[in-house]
């Protein structure tokens, strides 16, 4: 055999020598720092292992030998003789061959910890231990105590000590069922601690341990440790807290909103049937996980005032039976309301509830309705100043409430009082997209007149500086629209609409319109629509939270309505109507005029008006409704004979700039009337920087030609069906 070729079995023998007592030829490093792995005798630091048992078994050899031995060494006396008296002792060095060997095999397998150890210390922490001691008696497999001494100031880090835990009880700590090894590092002592302890019975319930294990297997939180905060009389647990090292994260809203949806979903359903809630100290570093009451499916608006503060609307609520309230007073950070739902979903009944409760609270409110039929039941209640539903009085009415406005800054300054003595006015603007559609129409094909009416009111400018300037003069606005379109409030409205800090969305939201509604593109988007007035509301601290509304029934006593409500009904619109009407005090000639106005207006038309009856199919008059029409619903008696309950016929209003290819929408055809077109193509070109609209082109094809439309930001465009269904324009 060469010098290059190797013997297997040579190698094999040689290296298990060494495994078993060690290199001779290798010295054991010195203590301290020292680089990763193991010596070539693969025992770092341990010495070699020397078998006590190798010359008590010698002696056992000669002792049952002897008499052979002796034979052949009879010349020899001294040497015969010790031989035969080493025979004697033959059964007592068996013995102790056997102790001897017992007690070898318990220090190899220490021996083998200890090399174990060593290498697992030096590797994950570059420490070279000065001392390893395995208890004894020591299993084969296992190690049941041991104790490192480190090196005087020797530092191990948590995370070193973790990982070198999880290599001890891969190795050395397979612990039989019902045990569990740990390590302890006592830094002032400098060493650590190895031993097996039994597990404590498992005493935490499954949703407690599944909140501990989930936090445990993320990393979320830094440390996290979940306790049981609170259980009811049963025993159940019915609140957690879980606290954690302070971090960047824990402080953000956007952060616990996702946290506190993922503990919700862990913790599951409660038994008792109410919905779990977090409340977060992120400075301390815990948060509490409790129970509150899920909100309710209806709420009738109550009789009683919730709220003690006069310049509070409560309208909703919320969880744990919190009151949602839109806060009118002078101070509020959030003085105007914006109200976003479709046709349906309950925006005309917060309107009236709002409405209702201001009436209690002495506020009075005037109302615009392009669709006329949805706060028609509104005029004549007691704090009403008029209900405007022409296009052309809308944009006098605004353009009378800057002027109103102008008068109170006015009054305020030369007086040198306090905003906050100004008496409140409410306007109310519903379904702004179908108004300001109508304005642009007008303002395009109306007559030379209106026109002319139009420019000079200018009601798109007039409503941008009442909605950033009216807060200081105690006029509060209160927009209901469809959709949350950033168009509404476009270059021509001063992007007014983040004045409007109380917001309430009603039904499922759009991506983008959650995300213009509320900044965030998830939230809106999953409220259960088949509970009628289920929606998101601004919380007191400004971030959405779900809500009841309240439910207030049409308070139009015309017999026609009046007759349709329950008793029950009726009897919350008698106990919600003030005994005493809110007084108007204005400020401008304008606004003053205007109302007086329309007040005649209404009263005329409630006098001379009337409606065409139905014609039933084939030319015969359809039966007649009831003539009596005799009936009192505030100051001036005023009334309208159409309610909320009507069909909606009114087409909707949606920006230009929401259209999409393939949609059908009206289009003046010049002489001043609208004509259903298919969109062919659909260009919004966007400003760079800011990303608004700054015009949209819509092409219309006829035959072979194709039209080019262009619209300004704030355009709009009307659908030839009511609430005809949008979806959302594609992402670039």
């Amino acid at each position: 055999m060469s010098a290059r070729q190797h013997d297997p079995v040579k190698d094999f023998l040689v290296q298990t020598y060494r495994d078993v007592v060690g290199d001779p030829r290798r010295t054991p490093p010195t203590a301290g720092r020292t680089t990763t792995g193991t010596d070539a005798a693969g025992t770092g630091g341990i010495g070699r292992f020397t078998p006590l048992s190798l010359p008590v078994v010698v002696a056992a050899a000669l002792a049952s030998a002897a008499p052979h031995l002796a034979t052949t060494l009879a010349r020899f006396e001294f040497a015969a003789s010790a031989l035969t008296t080493l025979h004697t002792y033959r059964w007592l060095l068996l013995a102790a061959v056997a102790a001897t060997l017992t007690l070898d095999a318990y220090r190899f397998a220490a021996h083998r910890h200890r090399v174990t150890l060593d290498a697992h210390l030096r590797q994950i922490t570059r420490h070279q231990p000065l001392r390893i001691t395995v208890g004894f008696p020591t299993p084969w497999r296992t190690v049941r105590r041991a104790t490192i001494r480190l090196p005087r100031g020797a530092v191990v880090r948590p995370k070193e000590l973790d990982e070198f835990t999880t290599a001890v009880r891969a190795t050395v700590g397979r612990s039989p069922a019902g045990y569990t090894t740990t390590v302890r590092h006592q830094a002032h002592r400098d060493r650590l601690l190895i031993a097996r302890s039994p597990v404590p019975p498992e005493t935490r319930s499954p949703r407690h341990l599944a909140l501990q294990s989930a936090l445990d297997a993320t990393t979320i939180f830094k440390n996290p440790t979940v306790t049981v905060a609170s259980t009811d009389d049963q025993g159940v647990e019915t609140g957690y807290k879980i606290t954690f090292t302070p971090s960047m994260n824990s402080g953000a809203t956007h952060f616990q909103t996702k946290v506190d949806e993922a503990l919700a979903a862990l913790a599951g359903e409660h038994e008792s049937g109410r919905n779990w809630t977090t409340a977060w100290t992120p400075s301390e570093g815990y948060l509490v996980m409790t129970l509150v009451a899920p909100l309710p499916t209806r709420v009738d608006h109550p009789l009683a005032l919730i709220d003690e503060n006069l310049r509070h609307l409560p309208y909703a609520t919320a969880a744990a039976d919190t009151t949602m309230v839109w806060d009118v007073s002078t101070r509020s950070n959030k003085p105007h309301c914006l109200i976003v739902g479709p046709t349906g979903g309950g925006k005309t009944s917060v309107i009236r509830t709002l409405l209702t409760e201001a009436a209690r609270r002495g506020i009075p409110f005037v109302g615009v309705d392009p669709k006329m039929i949805e706060l028609d039941g509104l005029e004549g209640y007691p704090g009403c100043g008029a209900i405007v539903y022409d296009a052309v009085r809308a944009a006098m009415l605004v353009r009378a409430l800057h002027a109103e406005m102008t008068a109170r800054n006015h009054y305020v300054h030369v007086n040198k009082i306090e905003p906050s003595e100004l008496p409140l006015l409410i306007a109310v603007l519903d379904e702004f997209f179908i108004l300001s559609g109508k304005w642009q129409r007008l303002a395009k094909t109306g007559d030379d007149e209106t026109r002319d009416q139009l420019k000079e009111l200018d009601p798109l400018g007039a409503w941008a500086d009442l909605a950033v300037l009216a807060r200081s003069a105690g006029i509060r606005l209160l927009l209901g629209v469809q959709r949350p379109d950033a168009s509404l409030f476009g270059a021509s409205s001063g992007n007014a609409r983040d004045n409007f800090g109380t917001r309430i969305s009603l039904g499922n939201l759009s991506q983008d319109g959650a995300l213009m509604m509320w900044g965030d593109a998830h939230v809106g988007r999953d409220v259960d629509t088949s509970i009628p007035g289920r929606g998101m509301v601004t919380a007191a601290d400004g971030t959405p939270v779900s809500a009841q509304m309240w439910w207030t029934p049409n308070v139009d006593r015309h017999p026609n309505k009046w007759t349709q409500l329950t008793a029950a009904d009726r009897a919350l619109i008698d106990g919600l109507t003030p005994r005493e009407e809110p007084q108007f005090a204005l400020y401008s000639t304008e606004l003053r005029e205007f109302l007086e106005s329309e007040r005649a207006l209404a009263r005329r038309a409630r006098s001379h008006g009337g409606a065409p009856e139905p014609i039933a199919l084939g030319g015969a008059p359809a039966a007649e409704p009831s003539t009596d029409t005799t009936f009192s619903t505030g100051s001036d008696g005023a009334s309208s004979s159409d309610g909320e309950d009507v069909e909606d016929e009114v087409a909707d209003a949606i920006p230009a700039s929401q259209v999409t290819e393939g949609m059908t929408v009206l289009i003046d055809d010049g002489t001043s009337h609208l004509v259903a077109v298919t969109v062919h193509a659909v260009e919004v070109t966007c400003d760079p920087h800011t990303g608004d609209v700054r015009e949209t082109t819509l092409t219309i094809r006829e035959g072979r030609r194709n039209t080019a439309i262009t619209f300004a930001p704030t355009e709009v465009v009307f659908l030839p069906e009511p609430d005809a269904p949008i979806t959302d324009s594609p992402q670039p």
